[in-house]
């Protein structure tokens, strides 16, 4: 019997189903680390060792440490993204979380040339958010810019927030390589990326922050131009303070 023809089998709702990927990814991390530490212990052991077998030993623990950093890093990002269902929300400023971001990315976009700036509506009044999990959907967008102009060193980011009616808007603007029509309509999809090495999920797990507020993501990119993000946030007014 195929599986389409089992009307027995029970449906699994989203929440459910994330759990069972989060502990799935949970599972996964424990070895990991195990073969993580024994690559490192390794390490240690042909260090300073010289001939053919050493430097061709060393560079093999090297590419497998490296595999194993990336495929920790692809689980955090699965497991992100499992996770977005679930907010523990708080009144509190949008624009307080946009200028912890900014002090938080700006040193390292500096490294690679980069001009972080912020341009904040201090009029914009405080609403229920997930401050934790708007500042990672953030720190997404502005990572997914930084590293589409480090080829280039040079660039600028810009971080904004305005009120549109009962909407909390920030937008993060770049004047970076923009996307083509292909990749600006797949920029959503889960595992899809562009970059070597990416896991594909950091545009999926902002959209999902994003749609757990009851918000709306667009994104507008010009091939050679530049992207722009703009997050549309309620404000639930009820529940503002002052």
């Amino acid at each position: 019997m195929s599986a389409s023809e089992n009307s027995s089998a029970p449906d699994v709702d989203p929440q459910t189903l994330a759990r069972l990927a989060g502990g799935l990814a949970h599972e996964l991390k424990n070895p990991l680390s195990t073969i993580g530490l024994h690559l490192s212990l390794m390490a240690e052991d042909w260090h300073g060792e010289h001939g053919v077998k050493a430097r061709r030993t060393a560079k093999t623990v090297g590419i497998l440490q490296h595999e194993v950093e990336r495929l920790n890093g692809i689980l955090e990002d699965f497991l992100r993204y499992a996770r977005t269902d679930s907010l523990e929300t708080h009144c509190g400023s949008l624009n307080l979380v946009v200028e912890q971001v900014e002090r938080f990315a700006t040193p390292e976009a500096k490294r690679h040339g980069i001009h972080l700036r912020s341009y904040l509506d201090m009029s914009l009044p405080e609403f229920n958010m997930d401050r934790g999990r708007l500042r990672q959907a953030l720190l997404n967008l502005i990572i997914n810019a930084r590293q589409a102009m480090e080829k280039r060193r040079s660039g600028s980011i810009s971080l904004i927030t305005r009120r549109d009616g009962p909407w909390a808007i920030v937008e993060v603007m770049d004047d970076g390589p923009g996307m083509d029509e292909t990749t600006l309509a797949r920029c959503f999809e889960v595992y899809f990326s562009t970059k070597g090495g990416g896991s594909g999920l950091g545009m999926a797990i902002v959209r999902r922050i994003v749609e757990a507020h009851h918000g709306t993501m667009e994104v507008q990119s010009t091939l050679g131009k530049g992207t722009q993000v703009t997050l549309r946030l309620p404000l639930n007014l009820e529940n503002q303070v002052g």
